[in-house]
């Protein structure tokens, strides 16, 4: 729970990650994979970001989101 009120103080500001983020555009599946599950284990807190992506500026190579 310490680390969770860490990152809610960087809220508005760049946070950086080790590993991979699971995406996708629909919330209701983030929300029953990810984030709910969470509720269930004391030591977990699940966190569901919203990104918004601009599409116009990824290239055929790069894959920024995924389904």
């Amino acid at each position: 729970m310490e680390d969770f009120e860490k990152m809610k103080k960087t809220k508005g500001g760049l946070m950086s990650f080790n590993n991979f983020l699971s995406t996708s555009r629909n919330r209701e599946i983030s929300l029953e994979n990810f984030a709910r599950p969470a509720a269930f284990n004391t030591n977990s807190v699940g966190i569901l970001f919203v990104m918004t992506i601009d599409t116009a500026i990824c290239t055929k190579s790069s894959t920024p989101f995924a389904d």
